[in-house]
């Protein structure tokens, strides 16, 4: 028979045994768990900045809602002078970015998703009314009724800027404050919008820069 305490030994090597076997499984899994959410953190930072590229790009082509509208009145008198006159509208595609990184979009946090995709929605809406008015019908309408849709186009270009602007000021914020500070940037968009201030004058700075929010920055939490 197993003096006692021959069988005290052994059950203390185990549990000592089991202590390290899962004290490493804890490590392990601690350090997995952080290289993961760094990988994910640059990945969040990298869809960012491109995204942030391609959207401030388009607003620099758009220069700003006044020069959009000023655009629209001498295109709309225009029409109005040559009944027959029908302006030629140019196919756009500013949104190949997106499109290629659309399978990864949901990684990153709600306070920047929703204003991008709300962007990029309203460029598909864009897109469609520039596939209607290269058509035939468009060239059949009576020139007041080719005037009001092109008024309408133009006011989805003068909407696209301001969610564009919208969207990159989101993404600064989260790159510099993390979430916290995107939502607090948020608040402070809606006080200037419910004060009645004019916000979009920034976003043609920026995009007349096309700055990289973030480029020197190690990734934060995307939650």
């Amino acid at each position: 028979m197993t003096p006692p305490a021959v069988l005290d030994a052994r059950i203390w090597q185990a549990i000592v045994a089991g202590a390290f076997v899962a004290i490493g499984w804890i490590v392990n899994g601690w350090q997995n768990r952080r290289v993961a959410a760094a990988l994910r953190a640059e990945r969040t930072r990298d869809v960012h900045r491109a995204l942030y590229a391609e959207i401030a790009s388009c607003l620099a082509n758009l220069e700003s809602p006044e020069a959009l509208a000023a655009y629209r009145d001498a295109m709309a008198a225009r029409m109005r002078e040559d009944a027959g006159f029908v302006p030629l509208i140019p196919r756009e595609r500013n949104d190949t970015v997106f499109r290629a990184l659309v399978a990864e979009i949901h990684i990153l946090p709600r306070v920047t998703i929703d204003p991008v995709v709300s962007y990029y929605s309203q460029l598909f809406a864009i897109e469609a009314m520039i596939a209607d008015m290269r058509g035939e019908r468009f060239r059949a309408l009576e020139p007041e009724r080719r005037i009001a849709m092109y008024e309408d186009y133009i006011a989805l270009k003068v909407q696209a800027f301001h969610d564009g602007h919208f969207a990159l000021r989101m993404i600064e914020a989260f790159a510099r404050d993390g979430r916290k500070g995107a939502m607090d940037e948020e608040a402070r968009i809606t006080r200037e919008i419910a004060a009645g201030i004019d916000t979009a004058g920034a976003a043609a700075r920026a995009a007349s820069r096309i700055s990289n929010p973030g480029a020197a920055r190690s990734g934060r939490s995307p939650e």
